[in-house]
């Protein structure tokens, strides 16, 4: 037997592409034959890469399961008589569309790709099982065995697939009379999928001793990469660790600090009374012969009313603004992360002058706060999760975890985190809501899983001594 270059699975396990070492630049698609305890393979005309090659891998899957391939038919060529297409070449038109869309700034590059994974990798390899080639052929109960079909996926994953399946089938198939209206329209083609509250426990809200657990690894990560001998290894720590803290003290989702520019950051100084520096200052001016009454303790959480307010210290209070990638509406967070903003830009500024010395650059207001520096473009989001996951790798056997969740701690974990901390403050729900992006029913339902010791106090206080009061109704009218 030839000796295998690179194998990839294809239409979700069922076949796989493969090349061999004789020649690396010829792919084949061969799928197993239990009956004869071993391949069927055929050669991928056409095909230049691997990618190239898992397309095209799709027709000859077609052609195995005892039905005609699509071969090198277009959208124009729709049988006639009843209008109907090839489901692969369905889809195939269908991601196009949704190519067009893209370059036109209609839908994100991973909404494209998702919907790419879920026709290709799921839609299709279901359908062949089922033995559908054609849109016509899928019925009322062509879905009946999806839910099966995809026993490893999780719950809200599934919902996702079917929400794109849908929309193939109704923006596309409909729209293009390759499908029967009818069909479409069944409320019941997909499976009802349950969703319990367990379910809504995967991004569990961080507890304060796990948090400090994992700020100190990330602090001690960015530490250790202070010295080597690329640059760009300590540039992409530090910016993880201030997306990091900047994430759970804004609540903002990581999709819209990735996308967050300069410009769109306001660090105002409302500054706060110090009650340690305040006395030293009346004490100061006493000495001086400047007799001065102090007014009274004001908390250090309270905002100085003026700049020349005695006992006056720094407090940066940062003002972002950002944009739902979900709704597309617009929001502003008001955080007391000022300082990640000026140290980062500091940073940043530090950063250019020492390895671009001669290009004067500097932080502008259109840069990405947590952008590739090198061109301007967002770092993927499987970099932040990447980051993330071996942050917690290094921790895990540390971290208590969530009390009403096993779940591990996700990089939108941080978001939970805000949420529940300002409802366990008693921030107001409306206020809440504006600020996180949420309808106020959607944010209980999702993030409402505070542990209640943290409100004991205030739940099961008495009143001790406190008469009942004496009160008199005015009547309105005569009863």
């Amino acid at each position: 037997m030839p000796t295998l270059h690179k194998q990839e699975p294809v239409l979700d396990g069922r076949g796989s592409v493969v090349s061999y070492t004789r020649d690396p630049s010829v792919y084949y698609y061969r799928e197993r034959v239990s009956s004869k305890r071993g391949y069927r393979s055929r050669k991928i005309d056409g095909a230049k890469t691997m990618d190239e090659a898992k397309r095209l891998a799709i027709d000859i899957a077609f052609e195995f399961s005892g039905r005609a391939p699509s071969g090198n038919q277009t959208e124009k060529s729709i049988e006639k008589r009843l209008r109907t297409q090839p489901i692969d070449r369905a889809v195939e038109n269908f991601l196009e569309y949704e190519r067009e869309r893209l370059e036109a700034g209609l839908i994100k590059e991973r909404t494209y790709r998702n919907k790419q994974n879920y026709l290709r990798n799921h839609l299709i390899p279901y359908l062949l099982d089922m033995g559908i080639t054609k849109t016509r052929q899928i019925g009322d109960d062509t879905f009946s065995k999806y839910l099966i079909f995809r026993k490893e996926a999780k719950k809200f994953t599934l919902i996702n697939e079917i929400t794109v399946i849908k929309e193939f089938l109704s923006v596309w198939l409909v729209k293009k009379r390759l499908i029967e209206p009818e069909v479409v329209a069944n409320k019941k083609l997909f499976p009802d999928i349950n969703i319990k509250m367990t379910d809504l426990m995967a991004n569990p809200a961080i507890s304060q001793n796990d948090w400090t657990i994992i700020n100190n690894e990330i602090r001690k990560w960015v530490r250790s990469s202070s010295d080597n001998i690329n640059h760009r290894v300590h540039l992409w720590r530090t910016l993880f660790w201030h997306f990091t803290l900047i994430s759970k003290n804004s609540g903002a989702r990581p999709e819209e600090l990735r996308k967050l520019r300069w410009r769109d950051v306001e660090v105002v100084d409302v500054g706060r009374i110090s009650e340690s520096k305040k006395q030293d200052e009346i004490e100061e001016l006493k000495s001086e012969g400047i007799d001065l009454t102090d007014d009274g303790f004001i908390s250090g959480s309270e905002w100085a009313d003026s700049i020349e307010s005695i006992g006056r210290e720094t407090r940066l209070v940062a003002y972002i603004t950002v944009s739902s990638s979900k709704t597309g509406a617009i929001r502003e967070i008001p955080t007391n992360t000022g300082y990640a903003f000026v140290r980062w830009r500091d940073y940043l500024n530090n950063y250019y002058q020492n390895h671009y010395p001669f290009t004067n650059r500097s932080v502008k207001a259109n840069d990405l706060v947590f952008g590739n520096v090198y061109n301007d473009k967002e770092h993927q989001h499987d970099m932040f999760g990447f980051a993330w996951r071996t942050i917690r790798k290094s921790v895990e056997d540390r971290l208590e975890g969530h009390k009403f969740s096993d779940k591990p701690y996700t990089i939108y974990s941080m978001r939970s985190t805000f949420i529940e901390n300002k409802l366990i403050e008693g921030l107001d729900l409306f206020l809440l809501a504006r600020i996180a992006g949420h309808d106020p029913k959607i944010l209980l339902k999702h993030y409402e899983r505070m542990n209640i010791r943290e409100r004991a106090e205030e739940i099961t206080t008495i009143n001790y001594g406190k008469r009942k009061k004496n009160i008199q109704k005015v009547n309105l009218y005569n009863e």
